[in-house]
C-alpha cells in the first residue's frame, strides 16, 4: 500500500478504480450466479458418497468444514447426475448422508446447497465495492478537469 502512496494522484486514483471495478463485478457476478442456480435449480439430494475435511487451504478459503461429493437425485425424479460435487463447505459432515441441493441440468458437474443463500455475501460486497469505485470515478473526474483547467494556456496579451 505504501508504493502506491509513490504515485502520483491521477495514476493512483485510476489504477485503485481499475482494481475495485475488477474484484467488485467479479463478487458480484459470482454472487449473481450463485443466486440464479440456487432460484431456477432443479430441487434434490445429494447423497453422499465421500467427505474430505477442508482446513482452510488455498482451495477452500473462508472456513473449516467438509467438502462433499456424491451423486444428485432430483425430488421429481427428472434430473439423475452420478458425480456432483457440493459447491462450498459444508460446516457439518452430514450424518444421514444427504444434503438437500439444487443443480442446474443433467449436465452439471456442482450442486448448489439448498438455502445456503451463500449468494448473498459475495454478491453485497460487490455492490459496496462498486459503490465505493464510482465514488473514486468522480474523484477521477475531478482530477481531470483540474488537469485540463490547469493545462490550459492564458491569452498572451496583445502588443
Amino acid at each position: 500500500m505504501f508504493l502506491l502512496r509513490l504515485l502520483p494522484p491521477l495514476p493512483r486514483e485510476i489504477s485503485l478504480g481499475l482494481v475495485g471495478l475488477v474484484f467488485g463485478l467479479f463478487l458480484t457476478v459470482h454472487g449473481v450466479q450463485q443466486a440464479y442456480a440456487e432460484a431456477t435449480g432443479v430441487r434434490g439430494t445429494v447423497t453422499v458418497a465421500d467427505c474430505t475435511p477442508a482446513t482452510g487451504g488455498l482451495s477452500d478459503l473462508w472456513q473449516d468444514g467438509w467438502a462433499c461429493e456424491g451423486s444428485f437425485a432430483a425430488t421429481d425424479s427428472t434430473v439423475s447426475v452420478s458425480g456432483v460435487t457440493v459447491d462450498g463447505v459444508v460446516d457439518a459432515r452430514p450424518a444421514d448422508g444427504t444434503l438437500p441441493a439444487l443443480v442446474d441440468g443433467p449436465g452439471d458437474h456442482t450442486a448448489t446447497r439448498d438455502g445456503s443463500g451463500s449468494w448473498k455475501i459475495p454478491t453485497l460486497t460487490g455492490v459496496v465495492i462498486l459503490g465505493f469505485t464510482a465514488w473514486r470515478l468522480r474523484t477521477i473526474r475531478n482530477l481531470l478537469r483540474d488537469r485540463r483547467r490547469r493545462a490550459v494556456p492564458t491569452a498572451a496579451p496583445a502588443v
